[in-house]
C-alpha cells in the first residue's frame, strides 16, 4: 500500500489517500481517501488521486465502499480523468494488506485561504 498525506503548517493531517496497485495485473485500489471539512473542495483529493493515477498509468481502478462525500467525489474525478472508480473493491492475487508506505518524503501543501 501507498499513502499520501497533506498536513497543515501545524502538522495537522487534513487529507490522506491510501491506495494499493499491482504492476503485474495493472490493477489499482483506492483504499481510503479523506479530506477534512475546511479543506474540502479545494482540489486536495483530486491532486492526490491524480498522483496515484500518474504513478500507475493504465491501471484499472476500484474503490472500497464509499462514504457520502466519496460517492459525490468519484463521479467528478471520473469525468475529469476518464478513469472509472467502481465501488466493488477488487484485489488480485499479488496484493497484500500491509502498512502503507509513503511514495515520497513529506511535502508541504499550503492549506486553502481562510
Amino acid at each position: 500500500m501507498q499513502e499520501i498525506q497533506a498536513c497543515a503548517p501545524d502538522g495537522y493531517d487534513f487529507a490522506r489517500l491510501v491506495w494499493q496497485a499491482c504492476e503485474v495485473c495493472r490493477l489499482g485500489l483506492i483504499v481510503k481517501i479523506r479530506v477534512t471539512g475546511p479543506w474540502q473542495r479545494h482540489g486536495y483529493g483530486t491532486r492526490m488521486v491524480g498522483f496515484a493515477l500518474r504513478e500507475h498509468d493504465g491501471h484499472r481502478w476500484t474503490t472500497t465502499p464509499q462514504s457520502e462525500d466519496a460517492r459525490a467525489f468519484f463521479p467528478v474525478i471520473t469525468e475529469s480523468t476518464g478513469v472509472a472508480f467502481p465501488r466493488q473493491a477488487h484485489l488480485c492475487e499479488h496484493m497484500r494488506v500491509r502498512e502503507p508506505r509513503r511514495s515520497q518524503p513529506r511535502r508541504r501543501l499550503d492549506p486553502p485561504p481562510s
